[in-house]
Parts: C-alpha cells; sequence; structure tokens
C-alpha cells in the first residue's frame, strides 16, 4: 500500500491485473497508476506473467473460428468491390436484381451480421494512413527517407517511448506523423520474416494497459497493444496475421 494513496492496497492491483474490478474500480485504479509509474510498471509485469503463464498452460491452437470469418469477410468486400465496378456496365434492371438478392441473403456476396469484426481504437485508422503515406513517400524521389532513428530524440519531442526494435529489422523510414490523438511516431521497416512493416505509435489521450491483439482489415495485417498512455500499432501488407502478433508481444515485452 502507498501511504500516499491509502484507498488502493496491493490486494486493488491483484485484482485489478486478475480483472475482477467494475468499470468504475478499473478507471480509479488507472488514475492511480498514471501517478505512480513504479506501481504501473509492476502491474504490466504482472499482466505479462499472467499472459505468459496462460499460454504455457493453454492446450494445442486450434483454428480460431473469428480469425476465419475476418478473413472471410475481407475476401467477400474485395469481390464486392470488384463486382460493383463491373456492373456498372450491366442493365439497370439486372443490377437491381442482384441488390435484391444479395439483401435477402440468397446470393454470394450475402454477410451475415455475426461476421463483422470488432471496431478497434482510433489509432488504428492513423496507423493505416501512416503506413500508406510512407509506402507513398518510399516511391517518391522528391521524397528522400529519413532512416536514422533517434528514440531519446523522439521520445523528447513527443512524449513517446519507443519499444526495443529486433536488430535484423531495417529502418527504411522514420517519421513524426500528425494524427487526431496528437503527433504520432511512424517508422517503416524491412523484416526478415514480416516483409515490409510499419510501427506507429501514438499518446493515446488515456491510459491503459492492453495486451497485444489482432485486428484485420480487407487489405492490411494489424497488431496493437497500449501501454500506459501510449498505443502501438503494427501493420503488415501481407497475411502474416499470426507472426505480426508474435511480433508485437515481443515488442510489448521490451517496454516492462
Amino acid at each position: 500500500m502507498l501511504k500516499d494513496d491509502p484507498q488502493v492496497s496491493d490486494l486493488d492491483l491483484h485484482a485489478y491485473v486478475d480483472d475482477q474490478l467494475s468499470e468504475a474500480q478499473r478507471a480509479a485504479i488507472e488514475a492511480h497508476l498514471a501517478r505512480h509509474p513504479e506501481a504501473a510498471a509492476r502491474v504490466m509485469r504482472d499482466l505479462a506473467l499472467r499472459r505468459d503463464l496462460r499460454r504455457a498452460l493453454a492446450p494445442p491452437p486450434t483454428p480460431r473460428p473469428l480469425l476465419g470469418a475476418a478473413r472471410r469477410l475481407a475476401v467477400a468486400r474485395r469481390r464486392d468491390a470488384q463486382l460493383r465496378r463491373v456492373l456498372r456496365i450491366v442493365p439497370a434492371a439486372l443490377l437491381v436484381g442482384l441488390g435484391w438478392l444479395a439483401h435477402a441473403g440468397l446470393g454470394p456476396l450475402s454477410i451475415s451480421e455475426g461476421t463483422a469484426a470488432e471496431p478497434g481504437p482510433p489509432s488504428i485508422t492513423a496507423a493505416v494512413s501512416a503506413h500508406q503515406v510512407s509506402l507513398l513517400r518510399l516511391a517518391m524521389t522528391s521524397q528522400p527517407e529519413v532512416r536514422n532513428l533517434d528514440p531519446v530524440e523522439l521520445r523528447a519531442a513527443t512524449g513517446i517511448v519507443l519499444p526495443g526494435f529486433p536488430g535484423d529489422w531495417t529502418v527504411r523510414d522514420a517519421q513524426v506523423f500528425p494524427s487526431p490523438q496528437g503527433p504520432g511516431i511512424e517508422i517503416l521497416f524491412d523484416t526478415p520474416d514480416l516483409g515490409r512493416v510499419s510501427h506507429f505509435a501514438v499518446r493515446a489521450g488515456s491510459f491503459d494497459v492492453t495486451l497485444p491483439r489482432l485486428h484485420e482489415t480487407p487489405d492490411h495485417n494489424i497488431a496493437w497493444f497500449q501501454i500506459g498512455e501510449t498505443a502501438h500499432v503494427l501493420v503488415a501488407e501481407d497475411d502474416h496475421a499470426d507472426p505480426l502478433l508474435d511480433a508485437s508481444i515481443r515488442l510489448s515485452d521490451t517496454l516492462y
């Protein structure tokens, strides 16, 4: 128990780690952790240990139905977009008929409400925008890449602490990127296992501890996590969902 905050005890912190508190109680604990960095670091270590124990004791991995549903949704949306371009040249009556079939759930483009993915935090939208801009800059000779990554200078300017990146990740470009949440840091890497990957970090505007999780879109694989007030998002183009999640777990471990 901390002397300057007698209402928060070690039992309260253990209950926070075990996810046994109400939303109001969690908010009170997070406010306490925001004022006590040492306690926050201890809670983050406990959360990481709890995650590792769960992974060690978990049964052999089985196919994740939600990931399969998300992939099917992504394929259907791409197919839908292609067909819409083709259908511009067919008679209006046929277009109306196909629309009726899709609405009735009888056609191949029908997607049930249960396959919709859970929306991610706003930092994901900013990360995808930053990723696309980085790729655009990479293709322009008039926009030279910045490969000198100085985490100390970036932290002093933005208040963002970057994770420890693997030594075999090659920096292609590093920029301070504007976002609705404030200035973020966008770093584009070439990696041996994941191909071209970007890491985007931004201050989320609120304190939270979220362990790495996946968020898939039609065009990108995304893994994100939040430690304290900083959200971290990894974006990859290819089908590397599980390795991307593993990479985000390793990055988050360097911040505890």
